[in-house]
């Protein structure tokens, strides 16, 4: 017999191959084992049943593709029998979990599937030989295909009777397990009446499973039992109070998932539910009990209205939806306004968290915005206290255009509320903006920008616009126009040019502005005296000066705040401060403009003029411009006399001197006046020009007797004075007078004969200087300031 070799060689390769093969599959059986083995006896787990994307289950699948046997599950199962913990978890937890992921699976071929869904098949139904233990699930139902007739088989085996149908039937809800449940539940002649020891009936316990499980037994619920007994479930509250309605709605808010507001429209909650109402359950479960809203975060109110939203978009029928829509528009705005265990609403967080977004839809949603937190503060209150530059204004006018698109008239009628409510502090939202425009007006970098313009302005103006009272008084009886007063620059003008111009528009009422005018602060001062006291108490007091320079005709924010007060109504008698230190120069200043300018009315003009009179005989103070005057008309009784003295031939030239001279003391004024030319150098200019002038026009000679002759006129005024008041001594002071006048005369015309001497001279220029430096005699005393 010939044997041929290649043959035998490709035989023998073959052989190789299956060799290798095997040691590969039982390679690959051993890791599956070891894996599998690893998993279940593992101490503790983290989860009753595995996660689908459980570590273990994928590398099960890894192995089932590379060729692992499905034996393998088989022979563990009958390996971990001994030990019943071990085979309880392999058996009814990990097995239906494993088989549900390799039949979703796609890189694993049917035939696979099959063998393995096979072998779980065969080692679930090990479960028989054992005692009931309370696993199960749907899944592992539909997967092992176990019917009715093996139920009966099993309760054969456990020996269980009638009497303890209804223990088992509650067990099986609890445990999950479906197959159970639909036997139990066919031999139950009571199913209203069955109730663990919390009150719970079947329908309670259902509701408190998870996922689909719920729907499965709700399902098989409805197909078993008859519609008196369904309805009686449905309406009974367990011992809490609480309907199974009640009870999922609870479960499903408290412990979902609230990462996404997104609400599917196949969950299983909203299925159930939605059954629920179908079969009779009241709208009224819709809503949860105030104790119970206060307990759930925000995220968790928020959760709950977008699911009743939700709901109702869910329902098919027509009357049903009507009626979940009508009551969830009474339930929605119920949970929004009612405080959590920290008395916090969700508007007030939202403005907190500067959550424009969601501000703007619990307000679509019914948020009230007049109510108040444990310190007082409404929403408007805390947009004011909370929110920065133009997010003020924003939130605000959120509030009525919301009002406004919506159609919400109540909307409207709450901002009216909240803008003159008080909190504990006894302010009102109104108040805290005026506190916040002040500090803002103090602040040199928020100056820069014409407040018309500013959010603060804007805020301001819509809040005046919607009902802010105006008169209405902190604790230190300061209104809106105490506090407008007390601002510095042009926003005290800005804001009561504001104030006029509503109550123009009829947004104000002129009884309101008149009672605001006329209120009396806790320190007794009007607007207006508030407004002046604060200008006063910035000038030196009346007491320390005796002139007052008041170059220029600017007129400060202060005259027009105040002119403007006395034009809308203000008393004329509160331009009188009637305490002593704030009797200052600036206190007089404001009273002169408002005597000079020419928007205040002629009342305020007259009471003006009075009290600056009275200032001024009270503290012998004049302004520099009235001292000018003085000055001025002395002289001109001066060039008078001179006048007298000067040769009438010389009175051409005299003239043209005085003009030019005039010319430049009146062009010299002027500058000082509009402050080009301090008033150090104008003076001494003024001076020279008019000594210059004074020498050019009379000579020594002539000036000598011109001063001669002033002062026998000035002696003449007083022996005038004096013969008034002494009648008996008339004629000897006349007598005196004129032979003092003759002797002086005579010995006048005796030097004059005389050729001039230097001595003479000298003496000449004497009387000059004597004129230039002292001319007390001409002018009441008079000298410039700093000599």
């Amino acid at each position: 017999m010939v044997i041929d070799s290649s043959v035998l060689v490709s035989n023998a390769n073959k052989l190789d191959k299956c060799i290798n093969k095997n040691k590969k599959q039982d390679k690959k059986d051993k890791q599956l084992y070891n894996i599998i083995e690893r998993k279940v006896k593992k101490e503790k787990h983290k989860h009753e049943k595995p996660r689908s994307r459980d570590g273990t289950l994928k590398e099960c699948k890894r192995l089932f593709k590379e060729g692992a046997s499905p034996e393998v599950l088989t022979k563990l199962e009958e390996s971990l029998r001994e030990q019943e913990k071990y085979h309880r978890y392999y058996v009814q937890c990990f097995l239906p979990v494993l088989g549900e992921v390799i039949e979703r699976s796609k890189r694993i071929s049917n035939e696979t599937k099959n063998q393995v869904i096979s072998e779980i098949t065969k080692s679930c139904l090990s479960r028989y030989n054992e005692q009931d233990s309370g696993y199960g699930s749907d899944c592992e139902d539909e997967m092992s295909g176990i019917s009715d007739s093996d139920s009966d088989f099993e309760d054969g085996i456990n020996g269980i009777s009638d009497s303890d149908n209804d223990v088992q039937l509650l067990n099986a809800i609890q445990n999950g397990n479906n197959r159970k449940f639909r036997k139990y539940l066919k031999d139950c002649t009571n199913v209203s009446g069955i109730t663990d020891e919390k009150g719970n009936n079947i329908l309670h316990l259902i509701a408190s499973l998870k996922k689909k499980q719920k729907l499965k037994f709700l399902d098989t619920l409805i197909k078993i039992a008859n519609e008196k007994n369904l309805a009686q479930l449905v309406d009974s509250e367990n011992q809490e109070g609480k309907t199974p309605f009640q009870v999922a709605l609870i479960n499903k808010i408290i412990k979902g998932k609230h990462d996404s507001h997104t609400i599917q429209d196949n969950d299983n909650t909203l299925k159930f539910l939605i059954k629920l109402l179908e079969y009779g359950a009241s709208s009224d479960n819709l809503g949860l009990s105030t104790k119970e809203l206060q307990y759930l975060k925000e995220e968790q109110k928020t959760y709950y209205c977008d699911f009743l939203e939700k709901l109702a978009k869910s329902v098919k029928k027509p009357e049903l939806k009507s009626k979940i829509r009508t009551k969830i528009k009474e339930i929605i705005p119920h949970t929004i306004n009612t405080p959590d265990s920290n008395d916090n609403y969700q508007l007030h967080l939202a403005i907190k968290n500067k959550d424009e977004k969601s501000f703007k839809e619990l307000l679509q949603k019914g948020a009230d915005i007049s109510l108040k937190d444990t310190d007082g503060n409404n929403a408007l209150h805390l947009i004011v206290l909370e929110l920065k530059q133009k997010r003020k204004f924003e939130f605000s006018n959120i509030i009525l255009n919301v009002s406004k698109e919506e159609e919400k008239e109540y909307l409207k009628a709450q901002f009216k509320k909240a803008i003159n409510a008080e909190n504990t502090a006894k302010q009102t939202p109104l108040y805290y903006l005026f506190q916040h425009i002040k500090e803002k007006n103090e602040d040199r970098s928020c100056t820069d920008k014409k407040f018309e313009k500013t959010n603060r302005y804007k805020a301001l103006e819509l809040f005046l616009q919607n009902s802010a009272d105006i008169t209405a008084q902190d604790k230190e009886g300061n209104n809106a126009l105490h506090y407008i007063a007390s601002l510095k620059g042009e926003q005290k003008v800005a804001c009561l040019e504001l104030i006029s111009s509503l109550v123009k528009e009829k947004e104000i009422s002129e009884d309101q502005l008149g009672k605001a005018i006329k209120a009396i602060n806790e320190e007794g001062r009007t607007p207006l005296q508030v407004s002046l006291t604060k200008k006063a108490e910035k000038g030196n007091h009346l007491s320390q000066m005796k002139t007052i320079f008041d170059l220029g005709k600017k007129y400060d924010n202060t005259t027009k705040f105040c002119a403007k007060m006395l034009e809308i109504g203000a008393d004329s008698r509160s331009l009188k401060l009637k305490d002593r230190e704030f009797h200052t120069e600036k206190y007089y200043c404001t009273l002169r403009n408002l005597e000079n300018y020419s928007k205040t009315p002629q009342e305020g003009k007259v009471k003006a003029k009075e009290l600056r009179k009275k200032l001024e005989k009270k503290y012998n103070v004049r302004t520099f411009s009235k001292k000018c005057q003085h000055i001025l008309h002395k002289t001109g009784d001066g060039l008078k006399a001179a006048w007298k003295c000067i040769d009438p031939g010389r009175r051409a030239s005299v003239l043209l001197a005085i003009t030019v001279a005039t010319t430049i003391i009146t062009m010299v004024t002027l500058s000082c006046f509009q402050g080009q030319i301090a008033i150090g150098a104008a003076l001494p200019i003024i001076a020279i020009t008019g000594v210059v002038c004074l020498i050019f026009t009379l000579g020594l000679s002539d000036i000598r007797k011109s001063v001669k002759e002033l002062t026998n006129n000035k002696q003449s005024r007083k022996d005038d004075h004096l013969a008034a008041k002494q009648p008996e001594n008339i004629t000897e002071q006349q007598n005196l007078a004129n032979n003092s006048a003759e002797q002086e005369v005579q010995r006048s015309s005796n030097q004059s004969e005389h050729k001039e001497s230097p001595a003479t001279q000298m003496s000449y220029v004497s009387i000059l200087r004597q004129f230039i430096n002292k001319p007390d005699g001409l002018t009441n005393k008079f000298s410039f300031p700093g000599r």
